[in-house]
């Protein structure tokens, strides 16, 4: 089998999108030495920062720029399967094609586009493309659904498969190297609160810094550390702060190096992820492969995700957040509890259990 995929997401360092490619690819090589695989990537994408040059049975087709597809003529790619990896699924010439479209958070709330014209387009396009490829990949339920009802898309044309957990994520407690990020990060030297997300309006953001804000208890004995984007979409993590009071307890790194967030995920009295919308939610994956008890929302896919390894709240009730957030760094059993069904969720996603069912779902548009 010949089999292309676009792996021009893996440049980007910090996307799920990107570690999607980044981790089911060499999943899938591992599994499949009888594939041959053609990879499409940008052209600005050096073999040396690119980690999936390293495979022999994988061979590479550079694009003019990371808007134009591709150099060579379709036809002469000779592909059995094209797998487009985000959103999109150009024609290479092959006989089938899967497309897997992570979330429909930009058709359901094309306020938040940074495109000119908005989403109007992009949703039209992508609805007519899921309606002629070989089969859609949904990365949840949830997801599944949402694709059914915008694009009127039969249950059998969506496949469900969901992400894995990085083998990059594990707990790592080691006092001293703790100590090392904490200074560097110039984080104080007092328990914390995580959420990873950045200013990205559906991470919800505000909705818990207005909890922290609330709580009397919380300011006093806790910081909030904020990981992600600062400024987006008209967003801004620090203006928040600011606006709410709670500047002085708030600590805004930025993006962080996967080392740097492991140990951050390592040693929060709990990490908060009060998304409004997710397709899937990686960070509560991460969160709890490495030992973070866990408060996420009652919406989207996060459920499903995280099973009974998390206390829920309705991310838009600041009031309900704050109690429950100082209920859980007040209990240590409670804490505990999280952490141990955390470690056992987690177990339940892998990266060789997608790519086998990726590499099954292959076979069978194939044979379609």
């Amino acid at each position: 089998m010949r089999v292309g995929f676009d792996a021009g997401p893996i440049r980007s360092s910090y996307s799920g999108i990107g570690q999607y490619v980044r981790c089911l690819f060499p999943a899938m090589f591992k599994l499949s030495q009888a594939i041959e695989w053609v990879g499409y990537t940008p052209s600005d994408i050096s073999a040396q920062t690119f980690p999936l040059h390293s495979h022999s049975h994988v061979s590479w087709k550079y694009l003019e720029s990371r808007w134009r597809f591709p150099l060579t003529r379709p036809e002469q790619d000779r592909l059995q399967i094209f797998h487009g990896t985000n959103f999109k699924a150009p024609d290479y010439g092959q006989q089938r094609t899967v497309v897997t479209i992570h979330d429909l958070w930009l058709s359901r709330n094309p306020q938040y586009s940074k495109k000119l014209f908005g989403e109007a387009l992009s949703t039209w396009k992508l609805g007519l493309r899921a309606k002629r490829v070989s089969r859609v990949i949904a990365v949840s339920q949830f997801s599944a659904g949402e694709i059914q009802e915008v694009f009127d898309l039969p249950s059998e044309q969506i496949a469900v498969i969901y992400h894995g957990c990085s083998p990059d994520m594990f707990p790592e407690r080691e006092e001293r190297k703790f100590q090392e990020v904490r200074s560097r990060l110039q984080l104080p030297a007092r328990p914390y609160i995580l959420f990873v997300g950045g200013a990205e309006p559906r991470k919800n953001h505000r909705g818990l810094f207005e909890a922290f804000s609330r709580s009397a208890m919380l300011g006093k004995s806790n910081s909030l550390v904020a990981v992600g984007e600062i400024h987006t979409r008209g967003a801004s993590l620090v203006r928040t702060a600011r606006e709410l009071g709670i500047s002085d307890s708030v600590f805004c790194p930025g993006y962080v190096s996967i080392d740097d967030l492991r140990m951050l995920y390592s040693h929060p009295e709990a990490f908060v992820f009060p998304s409004l919308y997710e397709g899937f939610g990686i960070p509560l994956l991460e969160a709890m492969a490495c030992g973070a008890p866990v408060i996420t929302g009652t919406g989207s896919a996060l459920r499903e995700v995280a099973g009974e390894a998390a206390l829920y709240v309705n991310p838009q009730d600041p009031e309900q957040l704050s109690a429950e957030l100082e209920g859980l760094v007040s209990d240590r059993g409670v804490q505990e509890r999280l952490r141990n069904k955390g470690f056992e969720r987690v177990k339940q996603f892998t990266w060789d259990r997608a790519a086998q069912e990726t590499l099954d779902l292959y076979q069978e548009v194939l044979h379609s």
